[in-house]
């Protein structure tokens, strides 16, 4: 699989900084047994403030890379009534004085055919180390961050301190309602952005 362009952000003095790393998960439910393709991309953009001139890199690593070939959700299995879930290690690869990050997680999510997966999916973030597993498949166990709980739309909105040099772990779950579809999919797009915190503030 050919993994898309990655773009690496602009070193501009005196600018606020920010990056995007997007992973997309196809869900397939009781179809064919179903891989996850993902795929990751990464933008950058800059806007000249009043400030101190800073130098350095501003770099967000997920999984300890700069692009996903395996989001880890695996949903070969997955039925109705059922949820799986992934952690994943947010990194502030940054080298600069004043690099330290302030990222959300926002996700958007699309139908394929038959229509109404996505309606049935549910999302659940925490910040467990590890998965744990029942009856009904992968779960997050903690105590869920995230402000809502549709694939569609913002997940955690109230944004998570990262300094340079320190990581996070995510667990993300998706559960599947057990009054979903028989059959459908839904491809889904989890959207980690990180914005440099103004050095001038507290």
């Amino acid at each position: 699989m050919r993994l898309p362009e990655l773009r690496r952000p602009r070193h501009v003095p005196g600018t606020i900084r920010s990056v995007r790393f997007r992973a997309v998960l196809a869900l397939g439910v009781l179809v064919a047994p179903l891989g996850v393709n993902t795929m990751a991309s990464w933008s950058s953009r800059a806007v000249i403030s009043a400030g101190p001139v800073v130098a350095g890199s501003f770099d967000l690593k997920v999984n300890g890379g700069d692009a996903l070939a395996e989001a880890g959700l695996r949903v070969d299995a997955m039925i109705p009534g059922t949820s799986t879930a992934a952690v994943f290690t947010i990194s502030n690869a940054s080298v600069a004085d004043h690099a330290t990050m302030l990222y959300t997680i926002a996700a958007t999510a699309a139908d394929g055919s038959p229509a109404g997966t996505t309606a049935a999916l549910t999302a659940k973030v925490t910040t467990d180390g590890a998965t744990t597993t029942t009856g009904g498949g992968l779960t997050c166990a903690g105590t869920g961050i995230q402000t809502g709980t549709s694939f569609n739309g913002t997940l955690v909105g109230t944004p998570r301190t990262l300094v340079p040099g320190a990581s996070q772990k995510i667990c993300i779950q998706a559960t599947l309602a057990p009054t979903a579809p028989a059959s459908g999919s839904s491809t889904i797009t989890v959207t980690f952005r990180a914005v440099q915190k103004d050095p001038q503030t507290p």
